[in-house]
C-alpha cells in the first residue's frame, strides 16, 4: 500500500541521517517525488531530535548554552538546552521539577531526562503516526503509541520516548501527556470585536452578541414541536454541554437560544457550537435566539440555484456565451446542456474557414453562385444567339457556336475541299483585341501586360497576385505586401522605412533622429529602440524615464549592508559615514580603522598599545612580586634569584612571564570550511633529551558593555604545533565583543623526565565592539579585494572576472573559499515559445587531473534557464519563455572538487541577462 510504501521512505530518510549526520544527497528506498518528500521530511526530524539531544547533553556538561543559532537545527539546540538548564535550575533550589504549560514536545523532553535523569534507550521501529489514540480506525501493529498514555495525539519518531501533542484550542501539559484546554479569552487581543462577549469553551470559545434588555420569549419558526434537536457528528464536539447549558438558563428567565450572563441574555450561536440540525448539504445561518438551514449543495452541471425559490434552473450557456462552440459552430441551448451545430451558408454565400462568417460570392461573367462555389452557367441551355445552320457548344465561363454536323475538336473545323479537320486561326478574329495574339493548335493565346496573366479556361487576361505567388521574395521580411491591379507595393513595419528599390526596409535610428524620447542613453535595436539608464539609476515604468536607486534602503537590514556606519543616498550613488574609530576613504564608502597606536596613543615604558577595529586597548605590564622588568624585552618580566632556593622549588616557578596581545574583530566567522583561527604560537627548545608539557588556563574575562557574552575556556583550543615541542593556540567559536580575555600558557620542560624549568606566557585577546565590515558595492568596492583576472581559474565568454587577494594578515579574507568572481552581461529578445533550448553563456573551469567541477544555478536562475555540463564546461541555456522588458540576473555556483569529492574551492558566476520588449 501507499502508507507500506511511504513508511519505507520516511526509515531510509532516517538512516540517512544516522549514517551521514546531514539531509543532502539523500538515497531514498524509491524514485518517485512522494517518496523523495516523504524520507526528506523524517531526514530532517531526525536532525532536529538529533539537534535537542546535543542541546541537553551540552547542557548537563555545562552551565551556557550555545549562543550562535543561525547554524542548521542551532534554534532547538539551544530551545533544548535551555530546558535543561531550566530543569537544573529548579533542582538546586530543591523546587519542585514541573514545567509549565506551553512547553515544545521536544523542549518536555529535554525537561524531563534533566528533571530524572537519563531514560532507557528501546529500539523502535520507526513509525510516525498523528491519529488520535482513541480513533476506531486505527491499527497499531507493535507500534508504541498503542501503550502510550497520550490524551490526543501520539507521534512515535524512533526515539527514546513517543512524543505527545494536542488539537487545536489545547496545549500540553508539563508531564507531557495530558492535554489541557487553552483559554482564548485571556489572550489579548481579544479574539472577539468590542460589541461581543468572547465565552470560552473546552477546546473553543464563543463570541456573543452583547445585549443590555431582556428578549421576549419567541418559538423556533423552523422548529417541529419540542423534538431534540441531532448534533453533528463530531467524536470530539462538545455541543452537548451547550444544549443542557441552553436548557439550564431557561430558569434564569431566558428563552431557548438565549443565555444568561452578567445579569442579560445573550443570543447563542447554535452555529458556531454546533447545536444545529442542519444537513450535510445545508449550511447553518445564526438569527437571534434561533437559527437557519440554507442549501449549499450546487444542483449541477448545467443548472443554477434560484435564490428566490431555492429551485433549480437551467443555464442557458448560449446566452451567457459560457459555451465552447467554435467559429465554425452554432450553439443549441439544451436542458442542462447545449450543442454545437455546424454553421451553415445560404446560396451566394461562402464561409470563412477561420472566423465562420458568410460572405457575399462575386462570379465572374458565365458562372454563378451555388454551395459556396461558382459554377458555369451553360448558357446553350438558358439561351444563346447562334446561327440557323450553327449549333451551340457550352464552354467554361461562355459558349460557342459551330458549323452543325462539325465531328472535330474545339478550335478546329471541316475543310469542304478535303473532308479533314483543320486549326481555326482565332487570332484573325480579332479575339485578343489590342493585345498579341498567338495562335496554337486548336486554342490561342493573348500576351498579357505586366502583372498580369492570361487564363486558358477563361480566354482573358487577369490580375497576378504577387504577394501569394512570390510570397517571401517580393518584399523585405519586416515589410507587408500589398497586392494593386497589375502590380504591388511593400509597406514597412514601424521602425522601419522604405530603401530606394520600393522592396527593401531600412532600419531607422531612433536614438539618432530624435524620435527616442530616452531621459539618458538610448540604444537603437532593429525595429525600435531601448531606453537604459546610468549606473544608480533604473527605467521607470514609462521605458523612458531614470528614477535614482536608494541603494540605502535596498540593502538595509539584508546583513550585507553597503556601509559601516550610515549610508546617505544621493542622486545616482550614495555616500558613508564612518563609526567613531574609523575615517572615509577618498571613495567616500569605505571606512578605514584608525589606529590610534600609531598616532601616539597610550606611551610609556610599561604600556602595550594594542588597535582593535574601532578603538584601541592601553595595556600595562605590571609585573607581579619576586618578577622586575626585563630591560631588554618591554613585554617580558623575569623572575629574581631570590624568588626561589633549591633547585626542584625553582623548577615549579616560571623564570620568565611573557605577554603577547592580538585583536580580533566582533563575531569572526566560524564554520565548516574554516573550523578554528590560529592565535598564538609558541616553540620551545628542541633538544633531543628536553620534553616540554604545554597546559592553557583562563585567567579573567572582563566585558565593555552590557549584554556581551564572555569568553569560556572552551571557546579556545590548545593543540601540538608542526615542531617538536611547539603548540598552537586557536580560536574555535566566535567571541562577542568588546572584551578582554587573558589567557595563561604554563610551559613545562624537563629531561629524563625531571623538570628542570617552569615558564608561562600570558596571552591577552581583545575582542573589538564592531564586525569586520565587508562592502558590496559590485563591481567597483570589489577592486580593494581582487586583481583582473588573466589566465587561471575559470573563463567566461564576454565579460571579465576578478580573483581574491589577501594580505597575509587577513584572517577572515584567507579563510573564505570563495577564490574568484566572474561577470557577464548579455541581451536576449522577448520570446513567446521555446521549441529547443536557446544557449546564453558558456563557462570554462580550467584545471587538471584528477580535480572536478560542478554547476549549478540559484532559485532565481532556475525559473527561465537550465545549466548544463560538458565536462568541465558549463552551458546556460534559456529553456523557458520570457517577456521584457526586464532584466535577469542569476548567479552560478562553481564548485571545484578533489577526488573524493571535497570542495576546494567555491567561485561564482553572475550573468546579467536585458531581455528586450521586442521580439524576432
Amino acid at each position: 500500500t501507499i502508507a507500506n510504501e511511504l513508511t519505507r521512505c520516511c526509515a531510509g530518510g532516517t538512516r540517512h541521517f544516522k549514517n551521514s549526520n546531514t539531509c543532502s544527497s539523500i538515497k531514498s528506498e524509491g524514485t518517485s517525488m512522494t517518496c523523495q518528500r516523504a524520507a526528506s521530511i523524517c531526514c530532517l526530524r531526525s536532525l532536529l531530535d538529533s539537534a535537542c539531544d546535543s542541546g541537553t547533553d551540552i547542557a548537563k556538561e555545562e552551565e551556557s548554552c550555545p549562543s550562535n543559532i543561525n547554524i542548521l537545527g542551532g534554534g532547538l539546540k539551544k530551545e533544548c538546552c535551555d530546558c535543561c538548564l531550566l530543569a537544573k535550575d529548579l533542582l538546586s533550589r530543591n523546587e519542585a521539577c514541573i514545567a509549565p504549560a506551553g512547553f515544545s514536545a521536544g523542549c518536555l523532553r529535554s525537561f524531563n531526562k534533566c528533571c530524572n535523569g537519563d531514560f532507557e534507550i528501546t529500539h523502535a521501529s520507526e513509525i510516525i503516526t498523528g491519529r488520535p489514540l482513541n480513533d476506531p480506525h486505527v491499527l497499531h501493529l507493535g507500534d508504541r503509541c498503542s501503550t502510550a498514555k497520550c490524551e490526543h495525539l501520539c507521534h512515535d519518531r524512533g526515539g527514546e520516548k513517543v512524543e505527545c501533542s494536542c488539537r487545536a484550542g489545547y496545549d500540553l501539559a508539563p508531564d507531557g501527556m495530558a492535554c489541557i484546554d487553552r483559554n482564548e479569552c485571556t489572550t489579548r487581543p481579544s479574539p472577539c470585536s468590542s460589541t461581543e462577549d468572547c465565552v470560552n469553551t473546552i477546546g473553543a470559545y464563543i463570541c456573543q452578541r452583547r445585549i443590555t434588555r431582556l428578549v421576549p420569549h419567541r418559538h423556533r419558526a423552523n422548529r417541529v414541536g419540542n423534538a431534540p434537536r441531532r448534533m453533528r457528528d463530531d467524536p470530539y464536539s462538545r455541543a452537548g454541554e451547550y444544549r443542557e447549558a441552553s436548557q439550564a438558563n431557561t430558569e434564569f428567565g431566558c428563552p431557548m437560544g438565549w443565555l444568561y450572563q452578567h445579569g442579560h441574555c445573550v443570543d447563542i450561536d447554535e452555529c458556531a457550537t454546533l447545536m444545529d440540525d442542519c444537513l450535510e448539504s445545508q449550511r447553518c445561518l445564526n438569527t437571534p435566539g434561533s437559527f437557519k438551514c440554507i442549501r449549499t449543495l450546487s444542483c449541477g452541471t448545467g443548472y443554477a440555484m434560484d435564490s428566490s425559490t431555492e429551485q433549480c434552473r437551467d443555464v442557458d450557456e448560449c446566452n451567457l456565451g459560457s459555451h465552447d462552440c467554435g467559429a465554425l459552430y452554432q450553439c443549441r441551448n439544451t436542458q442542462g446542456s447545449y450543442r454545437c451545430d455546424p454553421k451553415k451558408c445560404g446560396d451566394g454565400e461562402l464561409q470563412n474557414p477561420m472566423t465562420g462568417e458568410c460572405t457575399s460570392i462575386t462570379c465572374p461573367n458565365g458562372y454563378y453562385p451555388k454551395n459556396g462555389m461558382c459554377n458555369d452557367i451553360d448558357e446553350c441551355v438558358t439561351g444563346h444567339n447562334c446561327g440557323a445552320g450553327e449549333e451551340c457548344v457550352n464552354t467554361p465561363g461562355s459558349f460557342r457556336c459551330q458549323q452543325k454536323g462539325n465531328l472535330c475538336a474545339h478550335g478546329y473545323e471541316v475543310n469542304d475541299a478535303t473532308g479533314f479537320c483543320e486549326d481555326v486561326n482565332e487570332c484573325q478574329q480579332g479575339v485578343c483585341g489590342s493585345m498579341e495574339c498567338i495562335n496554337l493548335p486548336g486554342t490561342y493565346k493573348c500576351k498579357c501586360g505586366s502583372g498580369y496573366e492570361f487564363n486558358d479556361a477563361k480566354k482573358r487576361c487577369e490580375d497576378i497576385d504577387e504577394c501569394i505567388k512570390f510570397a517571401g521574395h517580393v518584399c523585405d521580411l519586416s515589410a507587408e505586401c500589398i497586392n494593386t491591379i497589375g502590380s504591388f507595393e511593400c509597406k514597412c513595419k514601424p521602425g522601419f522605412q522604405l530603401a530606394a528599390d520600393g522592396r527593401r526596409c531600412e532600419d531607422v535610428n531612433e536614438c539618432t533622429t530624435g524620435i527616442a524620447t530616452c531621459e539618458q542613453k538610448c540604444v537603437n535595436i532593429p525595429g525600435s529602440y531601448q531606453c537604459i539608464c546610468d549606473r544608480g539609476f533604473a527605467l521607470g515604468p514609462d521605458g523612458t524615464k531614470c528614477e535614482d536607486i536608494d541603494e540605502c534602503s535596498i540593502w538595509a537590514g539584508s546583513g550585507n549592508d553597503l556601509c559601516m556606519g550610515g549610508c546617505i543616498n544621493t542622486k545616482g550613488s550614495y555616500l558613508c559615514q564612518c563609526p567613531p574609530g574609523y575615517k572615509i576613504q577618498p571613495d567616500g564608502r569605505t571606512c578605514v580603522d584608525v589606529d590610534e597606536c600609531a598616532m601616539g596613543e597610550c606611551s610609556g615604558s610599561d604600556k602595550v598599545c594594542v588597535n582593535t577595529l574601532g578603538s584601541f586597548k592601553c595595556h600595562s605590564i605590571d609585573c607581579p612580586t619576586n618578577y622586575i622588568h626585563d630591560s631588554l624585552n618591554k613585554n617580558r618580566c623575569n623572575r629574581v634569584p631570590s624568588a626561589c632556593g633549591l633547585p626542584e622549588e625553582c623548577s615549579k616557578v616560571p623564570l620568565f612571564l611573557t605577554y603577547q596581545f592580538i585583536s580580533l574583530a566582533r563575531a569572526v566567522p566560524i564554520s565548516s570550511h574554516r573550523p578554528a583561527i590560529t592565535l598564538f604560537k609558541v616553540s620551545a627548545p628542541n633538544h633531543p633529551d628536553t620534553e616540554v608539557a604545554f597546559e592553557l588556563q583562563l585567567k579573567t574575562t572582563i566585558v565593555d558593555a552590557p549584554g556581551v557574552l564572555p569568553a569560556i575556556r572552551a571557546n579556545f583550543l590548545l593543540q601540538k604545533g608542526e615542531k617538536r615541542n611547539s603548540a598552537v593556540v586557536t580560536l574555535r567559536d566566535s567571541l562577542d565583543g568588546p572584551q578582554t580575555v587573558k589567557l595563561q600558557l604554563l610551559l613545562r620542560m624537563s629531561k629524563k623526565g625531571k623538570s628542570f624549568n617552569t615558564y608561562a606566557a600570558n596571552l591577552i585577546v581583545d575582542v573589538a565592539a564592531h564586525k569586520r565590515h565587508n562592502t558590496l558595492n559590485l563591481p567597483q568596492l570589489f577592486l580593494a579585494y581582487f586583481q583582473t583576472f588573466t589566465t587561471n581559474y575559470s573563463h567566461i565568454a564576454d565579460g571579465y572576472s576578478c580573483i581574491k587577494v589577501c594580505s597575509t594578515d587577513d584572517t577572515e579574507c584567507l579563510g573564505n573559499h570563495t577564490r574568484e568572481v566572474l561577470y557577464q552581461f548579455r541581451a536576449v529578445p522577448s520570446l513567446k515559445t521555446i521549441t529547443t533550448p536557446i544557449e546564453v553563456s558558456k563557462i570554462v573551469t580550467h584545471m587538471g587531473v584528477p580535480f572536478s567541477v560542478d554547476y549549478s544555478l540559484d532559485y532565481v536562475g532556475k525559473r527561465h534557464f537550465q545549466i548544463v555540463q560538458d565536462k568541465n564546461i558549463g552551458i546556460v541555456q534559456l529553456v523557458r519563455p520570457i517577456r521584457g522588458p526586464t532584466v535577469e540576473t542569476i548567479k552560478v555556483n562553481i564548485h571545484t572538487k578533489s577526488r573524493t569529492g571535497v570542495i576546494l574551492a567555491f567561485n561564482e558566476a553572475i550573468i546579467e541577462i536585458s531581455v528586450s520588449k521586442y521580439s524576432f
